[in-house]
């Protein structure tokens, strides 16, 4: 798979960042030399005039008479030529007469802090220092020294390195950005792999897993999300796939009967009483389908994360004895007896909590035996609220445990069901305790079964 191209490429716009980061980068430390530069020459000619005009006070110092002018001439003549820059020097006297020189002195001097800039005859500004002699020489007394020094060596040599620096600078930035998408083009092959790997994965193929990046910090948390992802919608799907097949499975034996009752029916004539015979058996099985597809409604809002509403205090003992009450008709068939034994109070849907405890009795009821006496356990632990039924009989088996609170389970799978009952009254207490932030349990001990399930007090 080939990365996209343009500015919705990860790599494209990196590599933009980035030459935009080594331009300024690249601009800023070119600045920052040439100021640096700058700076060096500049203190480089100032300490060049400073022994330059030693120098000329060393030469003029020698003059002791009119016949050492020639000789002072000559060695000024040197020291104008001399050094890396071209030097200019004049001695004037008071009365504008040039002692040394050329002949007119610079018409403008121009003021720079504690140097002077001469303009020359030709248009060219010096840089230098002017001072006056004292009366120690009689012969130059009162003479003015006047030093300036050519700038333009300078400026061609700071002209030469803003050049080269121009074309490193460029060639850095190019070197910079080229590296830079190759770099990121090779760091994000991973992230290639992983949607290659990810694209491949269908519905069918949910088992498969990412490779895990073992060499990015920065992928490796985001390719385990995913997997974990993957590991649910796996779950998920096979969820589906079981609940699709457990209805169809529920809906085919109430359908067969009701055709099959329908074509008996139809044969032949048939006396009226015959006819609402048949009519009342398949209104009972459509009630029961009725039943089952309000349970299947309400589990798939429950799967969708809706959240219990019409929430209200409550005291959990007491709603256990009103439950009691509605169940009494089933424990006085079987000859059992109900005990509530604890309390706590929740903050809960009273319809909702009545209704898991409506199903965990009736539960109970079938599987304790005759005459036994049921009980209602409700603690309180921590942050949630514990209801347990609790009713003697054999221990219920590991494998059965964990399957006991999915959809259209029964334990005793071979037998058809009885009544309204499909297999989802467990799973909608595990659906309503989850709402409630809390969730099922089960355990057997000594005798006993204890199943139940924990709300937010």
């Amino acid at each position: 798979m080939k990365p996209p191209g343009g500015f919705g490429s990860i790599a494209a716009r990196l590599g933009l960042m980035l030459a935009l980061v080594a331009v300024l980068v690249f601009a800023v430390a070119g600045f920052l030399l040439h100021k640096a530069l700058e700076q060096v020459l500049l203190a480089d000619e100032s300490s060049d005039l400073k022994g330059k005009t030693q120098v000329v006070q060393r030469f003029i110092d020698e003059v002791h008479s009119a016949d050492d002018l020639p000789m002072l001439r000559r060695h000024l003549d040197a020291t104008s030529i001399g050094g890396r820059y071209r030097w200019n020097v004049w001695l004037v006297r008071s009365d504008g007469t040039v002692v040394y020189g050329a002949d007119p002195v610079p018409p403008t001097l121009q003021p720079d802090g504690d140097k002077l800039r001469l303009r020359r005859q030709d248009g060219v500004e010096l840089r230098g220092t002017s001072y006056h002699l004292d009366a120690s020489n009689p012969l130059l007394a009162g003479v003015q020294v006047l030093i300036g020094m050519d700038p333009r060596p300078r400026a061609e040599m700071l002209r030469r390195y803003d050049t080269f620096s121009l074309v490193v600078c460029a060639l850095g930035v190019l070197g910079t950005v080229g590296l830079s998408l190759f770099a990121t083009r090779r760091g994000l092959r991973s992230i290639l792999r992983l949607s290659d790997e990810a694209s491949a994965i269908q519905p069918g193929t949910l088992s498969r897993r990412l490779t895990l990046p073992q060499g990015s910090a920065e992928l490796m948390p985001l390719a385990e999300r995913f997997n974990e992802v993957l590991e649910r919608m796996e779950a998920a799907w096979g969820q589906l796939e079981g609940f699709n097949a457990d209805v169809a499975h529920e809906l085919r034996t109430p359908l067969a009967i009701m055709i099959n009752g329908a074509e008996v029916a139809l044969a032949r004539e048939r006396p009226l009483p015959e006819l609402r015979e048949v009519l009342e058996s398949h209104l009972e099985e459509l009630r029961s389908l009725a039943y089952m597809v309000n349970d299947m409604l309400f589990l798939a809002r429950a799967d969708r994360g809706d959240g219990p509403d019409h929430l209200e205090n409550m005291c959990l003992s007491s709603e256990a004895l009103s439950v009691g009450d509605f169940v009494e008709a089933v424990l006085e068939d079987r000859q059992q007896r109900l005990r509530v034994q604890g309390d706590a109070q929740v903050y809960a849907n009273r319809v909702l909590v009545r209704r898991a405890l409506v199903n965990l009795l009736t539960n109970g009821s079938r599987h304790a035996p005759w005459g036994a006496e049921l009980t209602v356990l409700i603690t309180c632990e921590g942050p949630l609220a514990r209801v347990i039924v609790r009713n003697p009989g054999p221990a219920i088996p590991a494998e059965v445990q964990q399957r006991m609170f999915d959809r259209f389970w029964r334990g005793e799978s071979s037998r058809a069901k009885s009544g309204d009952r499909f297999g989802l009254g467990l799973a909608i207490v595990r659906a309503i305790a989850r709402m409630h932030g809390g969730d099922t349990l089960v355990h057997c001990e000594g005798g006993f079964t204890d199943i139940g399930f924990t709300l937010k007090a």
